[in-house]
């Protein structure tokens, strides 16, 4: 099977070349219905080959998509409720599941809404299971770990999958629940995140417990001492004497470390990361902006540098026509490549519109179109 993008006008579209063909009644029922969940689908014939030519248009390729943001809990249960929901609709349909294509390129996701859509292929590409599992595995790759109840999502939907005969509609169903019980599967990697995940439960619990005992044994604490220094004033002298005496220990600690300073500084001056945190900081590359808007002009400091009206884009630019992940520009060694990510309206590159996916270097003083507004790359 070969892969190639094109666009047309305001169309996008993914061009898949197979050596087979639907069967007559699915190319019925895929250009009669519009199947929520299926990309829609037409085919035309090149080279003795079927040409499956799919609408991509405001769409992103799962694996392009995790490229910009990490999976959370939000966008996991929406891939799975998505995924659910079109197995259904093929079964109504009398469609065969085992013609989804699995593949992390394939899938897409709506920039719109965050729903998923799926491929449906003349030929079967897997077992729906295997699929599956393979593709888990690599989300388990992308999780959020800063969101918990990904982590939980996550490894318990994993745990289900390696299990022989289970049911995707039944995992989906177990994760409507607020308490449903969540064992991650062991992972090396993850391990003390697994760990912590366990013991949050018990520890808030414990923590609750623990703090009511201290905030007593606190105020009890404070009565007896303010009793002890009423009744007893020299202790209480004592106690300042104490503490004065502590304060010039700090002081005497404070005075030591001045003498090697200076051979620390040198050392530090000298260590690689500290030069390689400055590079990155660097700005590398100048987007000057020379459209009719008063748009301002993007400086490249990061790789990958994103450009688009999300307020997340490093090359953020506020403007109504541009995607919110319009664009991005990377870097290999010293030569600059200008990407689309299957914006709406589209990006140019010396005036040549591109097409998803495709990759171009970029030249000194070379006109960027993304949209209808104008940078010049220097």
């Amino acid at each position: 099977m070969e892969i190639e993008y094109k666009r047309e006008l305001t169309k996008s579209y993914m061009c898949v070349k197979t050596d087979q063909d639907f069967l007559p009644f699915e190319k019925e029922i895929l250009t009669r219905n519009s199947i929520s969940g299926i990309l829609p689908v037409n085919t035309t014939f090149a080279d003795a080959a079927t040409v499956c030519w799919y609408d991509i248009t405001g769409m992103q390729a799962f694996d392009h998509a995790l490229e910009t943001e990490m999976m959370d809990s939000q966008m996991l249960t929406q891939f799975l409720v998505s995924l659910c929901g079109t197995l259904e609709r093929l079964e109504s349909f009398l469609l065969d599941p085992g013609h989804l294509w699995f593949s992390r390129e394939s899938i897409f996701k709506n920039n719109r809404d965050g729903s998923f859509w799926f491929c449906y292929c003349p030929e079967g590409k897997e077992n729906i299971t295997e699929g599956f599992q393979k593709l888990m595995e690599y989300l388990l790759t992308k999780i959020d770990h800063k969101d918990q109840w990904a982590v939980k999502m996550a490894y318990h939907i994993y745990d289900q999958v390696i299990k022989e005969g289970y049911s995707l509609i039944a995992i989906r169903e177990s994760l409507t629940y607020d308490r449903v019980d969540i064992e991650p599967v062991p992972d090396r990697t993850l391990e003390n995140s697994r760990v912590e995940l366990e013991q949050t439960s018990d520890q808030t619990e414990k923590e609750k417990t623990v703090h009511k005992a201290d905030k007593a044994d606190g105020k009890a604490k404070v009565i007896f001492q303010k009793a002890i220094e009423h009744f007893f004033p020299d202790l209480a002298k004592i106690k300042e004497y104490r503490q004065e005496l502590a304060k010039k220990k700090e002081k005497k600690n404070e005075i030591q470390p001045i003498v090697f300073e200076p051979e620390e500084e040198e050392v530090r001056m000298g260590r690689p990361t500290v030069l390689l945190a400055d590079q990155k900081k660097t700005i590398q590359g100048i987007l000057r902006y020379e459209g009719n808007n008063q748009l301002s002009d993007l400086k490249i400091d990061t790789f990958p540098y994103v450009i688009g009206s999300a307020a997340d884009c490093p090359g953020y630019v506020d403007c109504a026509t541009i995607s919110r992940h319009h664009a991005k520009i990377t870097k290999v060694e010293n030569v600059y490549f200008i990407e689309d990510m299957n914006s709406a309206n589209g990006t140019k590159a010396g005036g040549t519109l591109l097409d998803y996916k495709m990759k171009v270097s970029l030249q000194a003083n070379e006109i960027l179109e993304f949209a209808d507004e104008k940078f010049r790359f220097i």
